[in-house]
């Protein structure tokens, strides 16, 4: 009797863990796939996911032809894909495009820390950018902006195939972002609920240089340098843009030629270049010669 009763218990479950799966926002060949800690793992994220987003009560709206193509034009016109995080680092949200960037599934994510899936050595500084400091009458309001440079777990190779995610290598992502503060209005079942931080970040996949196949223009220029910086080739194409032969440059510092106040800023996105193996830098200003 007493296997009887586990057995119909169990099949109970299962039947309570298949309904709550076609809830969630996901294909019906993923939901029916799912064990039941994927199942809970998403459902929390996405209560959460709509608390945030302070919808109270499912809404039947009717979608537009127009909905649907600019639904489906959001996630193409990103590079990178994006990413919502919560002060402890839980993927409330990831987009599905992920998988492009990374070759990780989006819901082989969702509910899942963030530090399972980046380079120990960037995980401090992760951990900085999720605290949300908040100003005082005497101190201003600190800056929510995010801008920083992440190590994450790639399972795509060279040739774009899919490998185990314990052969997965790192790839360099440029995040950048806000942290957001959700506040929830009084109610009158109890107390306000404190304010719950939360980072939202798009992530752009930082192309590697030997994959670069766009042609340069006459407006770029390709150069190398020693590990203090010095140049030890530049092409032709800077006598045009900026003035120089690239003969004058060679074993000469590129900071002898980055403007003053730039100076700091490309000093720590150089350290990051040689810490994670690759960065953008952004715009500066760099001395041209004078004609």
């Amino acid at each position: 009797l007493s296997r009887d009763a586990a057995r119909c218990r169990r099949g109970k479950e299962s039947e309570v863990f298949y309904e709550l799966a076609k809830q969630l926002p996901l294909p019906q060949s993923t939901s029916s796939s799912l064990d039941k800690a994927s199942i809970m793992r998403l459902t929390i994220s996405y209560l959460r996911m709509r608390k945030l987003l302070c919808i109270d009560e499912l809404v039947a709206e009717e979608k537009t032809e127009l909905d649907e193509q600019l639904n489906g034009s959001y996630l193409k016109a990103l590079d990178g894909f994006l990413i919502v995080l919560s002060e402890d680092g839980d993927m409330i949200y990831i987009s599905e495009n992920v998988n492009r960037c990374l070759g990780l599934a989006q819901f082989d994510l969702i509910g899942h820390s963030v530090f399972d899936f980046t380079h120990p050595c960037d995980q401090e500084e992760l951990r900085e950018m999720l605290v949300y400091r908040s100003g005082s009458k005497k101190v201003k309001e600190p800056s929510t902006e995010r801008n920083f440079f992440l190590r994450m777990k790639c399972t795509l190779t060279s040739r774009g195939r899919t490998v185990n995610v314990k052969s997965a290598t790192w790839k360099v992502l440029h995040c950048s972002g806000h942290v957001r503060v959700h506040s929830s209005e009084q109610s009158a079942e109890g107390p306000k609920e404190p304010p719950v931080p939360y980072l939202v970040l798009i992530c752009d996949p930082i192309p590697h240089p030997s994959n670069i196949e766009v042609p340069l223009d006459t407006k770029t220029f390709l150069s190398r340098h020693t590990m203090d910086m010095k140049f030890t080739y530049c092409d032709e194409r800077i006598t045009e843009l900026m003035g120089y032969d690239p003969e004058d440059l060679l074993n000469r510092s590129v900071y002898e030629y980055y403007h003053a106040l730039d100076s700091d800023y490309l000093t720590k996105t150089h350290h990051h270049l040689f810490t994670k193996g690759q960065v953008t830098t952004g715009q500066y200003r760099m001395l041209a010669k004078e004609a």
